[in-house]
């Protein structure tokens, strides 16, 4: 449960946005009004998990995800610019930076008088970050930076950018990456145009140039060479804040689906009064259910190295939990749900990237999976408490009885244990957080989410069995050819 500040902090929050943010205008103007991002720093929201020494609130990524998650019940370009903020912008200059660099930074950016910014995509470098072609090299007591970054949330506003780069020879590693402090002002830095965007047009997203940019060697952030290492726990905290985002998302769409359908009138009565429109509405508040407790189980974990993994499966859970919401909700509303005014044309449209930044969901879910079969690797065969945890077990067993250490070469295998272990996860989540509140209502909906799991394990352990009907749909195996 929520501290009572935190609370009383959520209830400001939703306050204060229900009376200035009005996120149809800001789709419209492609732009979050400078009052808007004013109102909410007077609300102390851009130092919430910064430290109470420089000026923040020093509240727990849990504590900020609950904040995230009322954001985005209002506007998600809002969501995701605090939350940016919060998690990959800030984070790493709490944990890694000197005490110099907070002195310098993190007063003005726990106002938001400096909103942060963070970048790690290229044009030729998305979630495979070794191939990062962003150089530091070193001049003196100066670092030399060329490159060229993209997609960036808040570039166009941010006071500080903390950037991912490569840089050989820097700390003893001859292919180390390592993360630098950027200010808008640093000589050979320019910050590109805005992207025209699907959804979350409020947000802004531009590319970062960089022509010898001169930084003085001061702006390393943490051990040189080390930026995988750090990276790893930044990206951790920023998928973890964004899947809060994704379940305020989803938790508007239910509350806009669950008003049509009990005001409508089809044959003679309300929608709702229909079995199949109930059912629906059930599994909505399921998922829901599920999404937010894994998001809490995944923050508690925030000093835990176990964050890393939960990240993951919090990601690709939550979000494709929100895209599942959100259409299913402007299917609720028939005709009317197509249409902008309804605001669920909107949520689809903000929605639809987070399955994609912070991660691409297949990737994420080629690492879930390695992550797993290592884990088992590593403990060995444990008792299982239940069904469903006993067929995950069985299905990555069977997967290294067959395959050997080959399985970890094989994307499409650990893709399938990685969707088996974000459901198995997520229903652990679920029931554990039912247990603790004894509410019969969450029960149901902890049972409901461990009945569809089971089903995705089983269809995931399925598809992994035989991949010779994907070769012949695609035309690169002749039905009865040999190798």
């Amino acid at each position: 449960m929520p501290s009572d500040v935190v609370v009383a902090l959520t209830e400001q929050t939703r306050r204060y946005c229900a009376k200035e943010v009005n996120a149809q205008a800001i789709d419209a103007a492609a732009k979050i009004p400078r009052h808007v991002l004013e109102g909410l720093a007077e609300l102390g929201l851009f130092g919430i998990t910064l430290p109470e020494a420089h000026g923040g609130a020093g509240l727990t990524l849990s504590d900020a995800c609950h904040v995230v998650d009322e954001l985005a019940r209002f506007d998600r370009s809002v969501a995701v610019s605090v939350g940016l903020h919060l998690g990959l912008g800030t984070r790493g200059l709490v944990r890694y930076g000197s005490a110099g660099q907070h002195v310098q930074w993190l007063p003005s950016l726990a106002t938001g008088q400096t909103i942060a910014a963070f970048s790690t995509t290229e044009p030729g470098a998305g979630s495979d970050l070794s191939t990062l072609r962003t150089v530091a090299t070193e001049k003196g007591e100066q670092l030399s930076v060329t490159g060229e970054k993209s997609y960036v949330t808040n570039g166009a506003f941010a006071g500080l950018f903390t950037v991912a780069v490569s840089t050989p020879g820097l700390g003893g590693a001859q292919r180390g990456q390592s993360l630098v402090l950027v200010e808008p002002k640093d000589r050979g830095f320019t910050v590109q145009r805005e992207e025209h965007k699907l959804g979350l047009k409020g947000s802004s997203t531009t590319g970062l140039l960089f022509e010898d940019a001169q930084l003085p060697r001061e702006r390393l952030l943490g051990e040189p060479g080390q930026g995988a290492r750090m990276l790893s726990h930044i990206l951790s905290w920023g998928r973890t804040l964004m899947s809060a985002g994704c379940c305020g998302a989803a938790a508007y769409a239910i509350d806009k689906a669950t008003e049509h359908t009990t005001q409508r009138t089809q044959f003679g009565r309300p929608l709702f009064a229909l079995d199949v429109v109930k059912e629906r509405l059930a599994r909505l508040r399921a998922r829901h259910f599920a999404m937010e407790a894994l998001v809490q189980a995944t923050a508690k974990k925030e000093q835990d190295e176990a964050l890393a993994v939960s990240s993951l499966a919090a990601k690709v859970f939550c979000s494709e939990g929100a895209g599942w919401v959100a259409d299913e909700a402007v299917q609720l509303h028939g005709a009317l749900g197509f249409i902008e005014d309804t605001g669920l044309a909107l949520v689809l449209r903000d929605v639809r990237v987070t399955r994609i930044f912070e991660g691409a969901n297949d990737v994420l879910l080629t690492h879930l999976g390695t992550s797993e079969l290592a884990r088992r690797a590593q403990e060995g065969p444990q008792h299982s408490i239940n069904e469903l945890e006993s067929a995950l077990a069985d299905f990555a067993q069977s997967l290294s009885s067959k395959y050997k250490l080959r399985v970890f070469r094989a994307p499409r295998l650990l893709h399938a244990l990685g969707v088996a272990t974000e459901w198995v996860m997520a229903s652990r989540a679920a029931t554990d957080r039912a247990h603790e509140s004894q509410s019969a209502t969450h029960l149901a909906m902890a049972r409901l989410i461990e009945q569809e799991a089971r089903v995705v394990v089983a269809q995931a352990a399925a598809v992994s069995v035989d991949d010779s009907l994907f070769h012949q749909v695609l035309g690169l195996e002749r039905p009865g050819a040999t190798s």
